[in-house]
């Protein structure tokens, strides 16, 4: 059976309804893209690798994953502290804001509730183990360092690495920071997922060449350049493999998790042996459709409908 492992943080997303009113859900880049790496090939193990309390919260965000069949064996439990909330407040314009309250959350300490050896064997033999910027922003500099050693030990024993930098300005303290630690992780990945607003901002790259040609200098060797309303570029050791051609959503309600399902998607894909033209034609059909719906996860029934893959080989959902 193909494995993907998934690394960071799944929180309590608070959205107001009304003034008196919120609704619940989970959410959280990382386990946004693994839920759609299920969803893409439901034979795939897709595991979670992260912490939660031992609170009756923390046991209903369990219980959410299990109903997206997701494998819970490799989420750690802290007794002192509880799961990161966030709150989405929507004003008169649409223009949507966050609330966060995730620094003692358990995901920042789920590098320190079990000795790296014992992590490594619990996680166990994993095709693709896939993080991301805010996997890493989330912890202590020390932590961020066990991380990256983490996906180093499981590279030497056969993972593939996927990193995406998914940079959130506000995790960091300043560019520099967060240089230093994206860099790190390029080193340690074999795909990486690289947008261009990011690199423009952080590096002054302007282009899916230049970006490119930063990753693969730091080691990374399967590319994906997400570069917006110019399409989305995959490199292949330096060689430009497929382009698709941004195609606007008929209506944008969502962009929430535009990008998780895409990198969720195109992982599952080639974790089963997809070429990367396919594995980015079916990423990009996804990113369009959830964008179309409130919310990080398409009801099923909506995914049914989208997924290419199932339909290409008959498969249920």
């Amino acid at each position: 059976m193909k494995s993907i492992l998934a690394i960071g943080e799944c929180m309590m997303e608070l959205i107001e309804k009304s003034d008196s009113l919120l609704n619940r859900s989970f959410a959280g880049d990382t386990y946004n893209a693994l839920v759609y790496a299920k969803r893409y090939n439901p034979q795939t193990d897709c595991r979670y690798f992260t912490a939660v309390g031992g609170d009756a919260t923390s046991k209903t965000m369990l219980s959410a994953w299990k109903k997206h069949n997701l494998n819970t064996d490799c989420a750690l439990v802290s007794t002192s502290v509880t799961i990161g909330i966030y709150a989405i407040s929507t004003d008169d314009t649409g223009e949507r804001s966050f609330s966060y309250w995730r620094s003692q959350s358990a995901a920042t300490q789920m590098m320190r509730l079990m000795p790296l050896p014992e992590l490594i064997n619990k996680i166990g033999q994993v095709d693709i183990a896939f993080f991301s910027g805010i996997s890493l922003g989330i912890l202590s500099d020390e932590d961020k360092g066990l991380l990256l050693e983490l996906t180093k030990r499981l590279q030497e024993n056969g993972t593939k690495i996927a990193f995406d930098p998914n940079y959130r300005p506000a995790m960091w303290n300043g560019p520099e920071h967060a240089i230093h630690w994206l860099e790190l992780a390029y080193q340690h990945c074999d795909i990486a997922l690289p947008g261009i607003e990011e690199h423009e901002l952080l590096l002054g790259h302007t282009s899916p060449i230049k970006i490119m040609q930063y990753c693969q200098s730091l080691g990374a060797k399967e590319i994906i350049v997400k570069c917006g309303n110019d399409g989305t570029f995959v490199y292949e050791c330096g060689e430009l493999i497929a382009h698709q051609a941004f195609v606007a959503a008929p209506v944008q309600i969502d962009s929430t998790a535009a990008g998780d399902s895409f990198a969720g998607t195109y992982l599952a894909a080639r974790n089963i042996g997809c070429d990367i033209e396919t594995a980015l034609i079916d990423a990009c059909s996804v990113a369009r459709e959830v964008v179309q719906h409130k919310g990080a996860i398409l009801d099923i029934d909506v995914y049914e409908a989208i997924n290419t893959y199932a339909k290409r080989n008959q498969l249920l959902i």
